[in-house]
Formats: structure tokens, sequence, C-alpha cells
């Protein structure tokens, strides 16, 4: 449920990536790489709340030290991103195409990273009552 919850986020969280990259791509005459680095500071924020508080339902209390490791996560993210953006940008003529593709590439990782070093659920140390059958 978890990966599902993720996906979910992620594509709303990229609609608005895309969205902004587009237009920060108008405003900044067609400069797709430092559009892609703006759109992606921007989504990355909401994608942050949205992720901590429904996809992982984190119990962390710390939302100080969960911001530095996703914004620290995002920091490797953007030039990845980037670069494989450039890249694309070289073989594939619509830049949002060249940019759906080498975003793509990064969401697999940048899932397990979240889920293991960024979002942690505290264990549940309940005692949960001994079944009744002969235990």
């Amino acid at each position: 449920m978890t990966f599902a919850k993720y996906i979910g986020v992620q594509l709303l969280a990229y609609a608005l990536d895309m969205s902004s990259f587009l237009l920060f791509a108008f405003l900044l005459d067609s400069q797709h790489v430092l559009a892609n680095i703006f759109s992606k500071l921007f989504s990355g924020v909401l994608a942050f709340f949205l992720h901590r508080h429904f996809t992982f339902e984190s119990t962390e209390t710390s939302r100080k030290t969960q911001a530095v490791r996703y914004f620290a996560l995002l920091t490797i993210n953007i030039p990845i991103s980037s670069g494989l953006l450039s890249l694309a940008l070289a073989f594939i003529a619509p830049p949002a195409l060249a940019k759906f593709l080498s975003d793509t590439a990064c969401t697999a990782i940048t899932y397990w990273i979240s889920k293991v070093a960024i979002f942690h659920r505290k264990p549940d140390h309940t005692v949960k009552p001994a079944d009744s059958k002969g235990q």
C-alpha cells in the first residue's frame, strides 16, 4: 500500500513539477536545465509534506531532521536529473518528453532512499494479547 501511495503522491507532485517546468522554461527563454532545477525545488516542497504525512505516515517527531534528509536527497537528485535531461535533450526534441524520460530514470532509487533513510516509522512496541487457543 505504501508504494501505491508513493506513486499517487509522485503523480501529483510530478504534475506540479512538469507544469512549473514548462512555465519556467517559457519565462526563462527555453533554459531547460535551469527550469528543471526550479521546478524540482518547487514540487519538492509539496512532495515532502505529502510523503511525510500521507505516504509514509511518519511517526518520527523531528520534522526538521526529515526535511534536511529529504532536501539532501533532492540536492543529489536535481543534478542527476538535470544531467540526464541535458543528455536526453541531445537526442529528443520535445523538452517535456526529455524531462519525463530523465525523471522516470530517477524514480525507483528515490523511492527506496525515501523509505529507508528519510521517513522512518517507529516500531510498534505495543504488546498484543496472546491467542486464546492454547498460548
